[in-house]
């Protein structure tokens, strides 16, 4: 669960789903994300996960575009309104992980280093298209964990299969 109290976001993170961690290459990734992005946000393969040391990168939808299926299609719609300093949560194997906002950023969609790990920090990235209703750009809105102490994060699970990431995902 991704719990944005400023803009009143409550969401299920789809950890693990299949169709994702299971894709061989780009086209597979992108597609298997896209599916998923039906049931909820959805956390990126090959990023850590929350209670890991790390980056856990987070994409959600920003518009109602008609192609895509599911309620989901509005969940990262107000991600522009965060400050730094603002805070949010995701949940998961019933701990909650709570984030404090210190970078937000608009990126090229081929500017797949806002998934990588933001030195020896504890970090989550909430990812979606900039403007809403395109894919232009990515918005990319990056916390650090403040609770509980990221001090007693475990290593990240190695993970072996690395399809090629050549984008990151957006309204297909």
């Amino acid at each position: 669960m991704v719990i944005i109290p400023k803009i009143n976001v409550e969401i299920p993170v789809i950890y693990d789903a299949s169709d994702v961690v299971n894709a061989t290459n780009a086209k597979d990734l992108e597609d298997g994300i896209q599916k998923t992005l039906e049931k909820g946000v959805v956390h990126y393969p090959e990023t850590s996960f929350p209670g890991e040391k790390g980056n856990v990168a987070i994409v959600g939808h920003s518009s109602n575009n008609i192609f895509n299926q599911g309620k989901y299609k509005f969940a990262f719609v107000l991600l522009s309104k965060l400050d730094e300093g603002d805070t949010f949560y995701l949940t998961r194997n019933k701990v909650r992980y709570t984030y404090k906002i210190f970078q937000k950023k608009i990126v090229s969609p081929t500017d797949v280093s806002v998934l990588s790990d933001k030195g020896n920090k504890s970090t989550a990235t909430l990812i979606t298209c900039d403007p809403p209703g395109t894919s232009l750009n990515r918005l990319v809105v990056v916390g650090e964990q403040i609770s509980p102490d990221p001090k007693q994060n475990s290593k990240p699970e190695t993970k072996n299969n690395s399809p090629i990431v050549e984008t990151v995902p957006g309204n297909a």
